[in-house]
């Protein structure tokens, strides 16, 4: 069986102590919290709505092809797999996104200087043109931003402090002036530069706006099925966000022609060395082979033309001419790898030959270093991520110069064994008569040349075929402009609603914060939530009372009216006894005990009770002030000595009601209570009264009220609203659950009206107008001040 009280879980629960009546009382309470904050919340909307100025937001469509860029143009056309890469639309709008590129549209679109107009409500940016311009006549631009205004035509005054703009002197315009130490012309574009208002403009650097771009442009999909892609700027003025998406698309299409177009510029160039080289050699072997043919008489030579032998060595020269063109190629790449232009090297399927492994290192070291550049404008160069990407490519550039570096030995060893077989194939011939045979090599020779030209020519051709029908990978479907705006905020309904929650909010979290952090009894709630015992009824405030006794002066006020339903109730707890003996006591002074013993003796006197009023609180007492007595006898001189109950018995003006004070203060007032003369006392007065009254010392601080608990029939314990901590109560329950104090009830002291607030037929909010009794705590020996 679990030992968890269900009420453990509920107390750990702040929500769940919620009262929502009790809470609505406090809002009530603190409406005026409410008000402040809706005020506050309408005004900080009102701001926002009225001071921020309007962003805008722009799009624009742009077609970007997937997977293959150019498929299936190979096919059709030679060459054309230079530029018909595979195509990814993740990649393209990583690209899109990258910080070269953003580069190059701030470089497109020059935006050095930016400029604008402060009013008193915004400021605006002056774009595209502006009412004036800055000219830096110095090579290298001031930074900052700087403020600017025209007191007079032709005159204007400038600072980099916006309140210092005032006192500085007036310069001419067209005259330089230095802006942190660098020159600038100021020139006029409008005249309403005079109409009196003030500009500021800001040098811009160039990365810091390709960065700030960056972060604003937007791109997404049209559909998930689609490779549409809609790129938005949001943005304070909307030509600007049109001008950069523009440029941004434009920019990325151009690039990605730039970016096909290298690869084919490279094979353009490294044919070109090759034709250079073979068109010498082939002009040299002509020349030899048209001069052998003037010196000997064709006819002759020609009669033994074809040879097996010739046609062999003719097949071992043209391996040998493709395996040279791969030896240059190796060799090319190489040279490459040292001088970086390895990214835009062609392919090996482009000469004629394959060889996949050394392609693909070239690609992925293309990704490296693609990888490598955009990570360098994000980061640090000491960052440790950045050093990594460098140390892997530099890995790869090893790794790939060492295999290439492998197969040109392969080739070349390759190459020497085909010059070997060529000169025993060369061998066999000897026997042909020489001028034949010497005209057989200048033909080898020169058809070699020839042949070898012409493949190179083809191969530039198709380059330039290629170079020529790139298109670009993406295409425009709707530029940014001004249809393509959009209103995006300040939302004024959003802002209203925002600032009225805020307004409301916050007001209903400090009053709960005041509801969970109350220590005090406030609310007929409070006691619910702390203690059992029933409440006998409430005692109104009254404010500057010059005396504890209030009810003899109109019998007939609302105070007595409290009074008159204490007593009532008292009658019930002590069903219906002709003769009652009532204990009054709190939890610690100052919370009206006195008070309450005085005026509920005196209800008790006016309902024809004979009524006796003990003053039991011998270590500090009060009532003899109320009633204008000397204190010099009383409960401690009869119990501690041998005079008469009736020397201690004082008559007052009120009728049927006598005071018994409390004497002087003894040193042992618990072992007088304690005596057995203590109940001789009693039961005489019980004898002589039909209502005894007991003001007793505190429960909180002292015994006494224990003491005296068994000469009761009731007991009222005093809580004073606003004033008495719920803590104090819980020393109450304990004695009460273990029968120590019994037939007991509370009644709640000085709780002010207001409207509104009922429970237990307070009707009042709490508050006791004057300082009474004993002080807090264990101040109970000390005199107070009133």
């Amino acid at each position: 069986m679990s030992d968890t009280n269900p009420l453990d879980n509920e107390a750990s629960n702040p929500l769940s102590q919620i009262d929502l009546k009790v809470f609505l009382v406090y809002i009530i309470r603190y409406w005026y919290l409410l008000v402040i904050g809706l005020i506050g919340g309408l005004s900080y909307a009102y701001y926002q709505v009225r001071y921020t100025p309007p962003l805008y937001k722009v799009s624009a469509r742009m077609l970007v092809k997937d997977e293959y860029s150019s498929w299936g143009q190979e096919y059709f056309l030679p060459g054309m797999e230079l530029v018909s890469g595979r195509n990814r639309l993740v990649n393209e709008i990583g690209i899109i996104r990258s910080f070269p590129l953003m580069e190059k549209v701030e470089k497109e679109l020059n935006h050095n200087v930016s400029y604008y107009r402060i009013g008193n409500i915004k400021t605006t940016e002056l774009y595209p043109t502006s009412e004036f311009t800055i000219d830096p006549t110095d090579s290298v631009s001031p930074m900052g931003t700087f403020y600017i205004d025209f007191p007079k035509k032709g005159f204007f005054r400038i600072s980099s402090v916006e309140n210092e703009l005032d006192e500085k002197e007036e310069q001419a315009i067209g005259n330089e002036t230095y802006l942190n130490d660098s020159k600038v012309r100021i020139h006029v574009n409008s005249e309403e530069v005079y109409s009196g208002d003030y500009y500021s403009f800001r040098f811009n650097k160039k990365d810091e706006i390709a960065r700030r771009l960056q972060k604003a442009i937007q791109i997404n999909i049209e559909g998930e099925e689609s490779s549409i892609l809609v790129i938005g700027h949001s943005g304070r003025t909307p030509k600007k966000s049109i001008d950069y998406i523009n440029a941004l698309m434009t920019t990325y299409i151009e690039w990605g022609i730039e970016q096909n177009n290298e690869i084919v510029s490279n094979t353009i160039a490294f044919v070109d060395k090759q034709l250079k080289t073979i068109a010498d050699s082939l002009v040299f072997t002509e020349f030899r082979l048209e001069q052998f043919r003037k010196k000997n008489f064709q006819e002759r030579i020609f009669i033994q033309e074809e040879s097996n032998n010739f046609e062999a060595v003719f097949q071992l020269e043209e391996e040998l001419t493709q395996r040279r063109v791969q030896a240059d190629y190796y060799r090319e790449l190489i040279s490459s790898l040292k001088d970086g232009n390895y990214t835009a090297f062609p392919s090996s399927a482009v000469f004629g030959f394959q060889d996949p492994n050394v392609d693909q290192m070239i690609s992925h070291l293309r990704e490296l270093s693609a990888a490598e550049k955009e990570s360098a404008f994000k980061l640090n160069d000491q960052n440790y991520l950045l050093g990594k990407l460098q140390k892997e490519i530099k890995r790869q550039k090893e790794d790939l110069e060492i295999v290439v570096k492998s197969n040109l030995t392969q080739v070349q060893i390759l190459i020497s064994s085909l010059k070997d077989e060529i000169k025993r194939e060369e061998s066999k011939v000897q026997k042909i008569p020489k001028e034949q045979r010497e005209f057989f090599n200048l033909k080898r020779i020169n058809k070699l040349s020839n042949d070898l030209y012409t493949y190179l020519l083809n191969k530039r051709s198709e380059a330039s075929i290629a170079k020529a029908s790139n298109v670009a990978q993406a295409q425009i479907l709707d530029y940014a402009s001004r249809y393509r705006v959009s209103y995006l905020a300040p939302n004024s309904f959003s802002i209203y609603l925002f600032g009225v929650s805020l307004g409301i909010g916050i007001p209903i979290g400090v009053i709960l914060l005041f509801y969970f952090f109350n220590n005090k009894i406030i609310d007929p709630s409070d006691l619910k939530r702390v203690t059992s015992i029933p409440v006998l009824g409430t005692i109104g405030h009254k404010a500057n009372l010059k005396s504890n006794l209030v009810i003899n002066e109109n019998l007939k006020s609302v105070v007595s009216e409290s009074f008159r339903s204490i007593r009532t109730n008292l009658n019930f707890m002590v069903e219906g006894k002709s003769k009652v003996k009532i204990l009054v006591t709190s939890s610690i002074s100052g919370e009206g005990k006195t008070f309450t013993s005085i005026n509920l003796a005196t209800i008790y006197a006016a309902s024809g009770k004979k009524t006796v009023l003990l003053g039991a609180d011998l270590r500090k007492p009060k009532i003899a002030e109320d009633f204008n007595f000397q204190n010099d006898k009383g409960i401690s001189s009869f119990l501690s000595s041998n005079i008469d109950l009736n020397e201690i018995i004082k008559s007052t003006e009120i009728d049927n009601l006598d005071v018994i004070l409390s004497g002087p203060i003894p040193p042992n007032p618990a072992e007088l209570i304690e005596s057995e003369k203590m109940d001789k006392f009693m039961n005489e007065l019980e004898n002589i009264y039909d209502a005894i009254i007991i003001d007793s010392p505190p429960l909180g601080l002292v015994t006494d009220s224990l003491l005296l608990n068994k000469y009761a029939d009731a007991g009222i314990y005093i809580v004073r609203h606003d004033y008495t901590k719920v803590s104090y109560l819980e020393n109450l329950n304990e004695l009460n659950s273990n029968d120590i104090l019994k037939n007991i009830g509370i009644v709640v002291n000085a709780v002010k009206q207001k409207k509104g607030i009922n429970g237990y037929g307070y009707g009042y909010r709490y508050g006791y107008g004057y300082g009474y009794g004993y002080g807090y705590g264990y101040g109970y020996y000390t005199e107070d001040k009133t």
